[in-house]
C-alpha cells in the first residue's frame, strides 16, 4: 500500500499539469474583472436560483461572506437578488443571462480540455476512472453529505467512446 501512495504523490504534479482546467488567456481577458472564485460561486446558482444560505452551503463559506460574495457578483451583472414568491422574507440568488453564459462558456472550455485529455484512455479505463474518482468525491462511512450534491456521477455506465469525439 505504502508503495501506492508513493507512486500516487509522485504522479500527483504531473496529473495537475495535465488535467489543468484553468481559463486560457483568451476566455479570461473575455471574462474581463470575474475571478476564478465568482465563477465558481456562479456554479453554485442553478436557473431558478438558491436562497441565501443554500449558496452559503453550496460554495462552502460563512452567511456573511456569502452576502458579500453576491454582492460582487450582483455588482458585476452575474447575478440578481429577488424576492422569494413563496416567502417574502427569503431572499433569492439567481444568475442573470450573462451569468450564465459565461459559466457555459467556462463549462464548454473545460469539457473540452477535459474530453481531450481523456481520449487517451480506452472506454473501460474511462469508466474505471469514473468509478474511482466518485468513490473519492463520496463522503467516508459515517459521516453525512451525498457525492451527488456535489456534481459526481449517480451511477457510471459504460462510456461509448463517441462522447469523448472518437469515432
Amino acid at each position: 500500500m505504502q508503495d501506492l501512495i508513493e507512486r500516487l504523490v509522485a504522479l500527483q504534479p504531473h496529473l495537475e499539469r495535465v488535467l489543468d482546467v484553468r481559463l486560457p488567456p483568451w476566455l479570461r481577458d473575455e471574462l474581463g474583472a470575474v475571478t476564478e472564485h465568482q465563477l465558481a460561486a456562479l456554479e453554485q446558482l442553478p436557473q431558478g436560483g438558491r436562497t441565501m444560505r443554500e449558496f452559503a452551503d453550496g460554495v462552502g463559506i460563512s452567511g456573511a461572506a456569502a452576502t458579500d460574495l453576491a454582492d460582487r457578483l450582483v455588482a458585476r451583472g452575474l447575478a440578481e437578488r429577488r424576492e422569494d414568491p413563496a416567502d417574502r422574507r427569503t431572499v433569492r440568488l439567481l444568475p442573470t443571462g450573462r451569468g450564465l453564459a459565461i459559466h457555459e462558456a467556462c463549462q464548454a472550455w473545460r469539457r473540452q480540455r477535459i474530453a481531450t485529455v481523456l481520449r487517451r484512455l480506452t472506454a473501460d479505463q474511462l469508466t474505471s476512472l469514473v468509478r474511482i474518482l466518485a468513490a473519492l468525491a463520496a463522503p467516508p462511512p459515517g459521516q453525512p453529505g451525498d457525492a451527488t450534491e456535489a456534481g459526481a456521477p449517480r451511477s457510471c455506465r459504460p462510456l461509448d467512446p463517441t462522447e469523448l469525439g472518437r469515432p
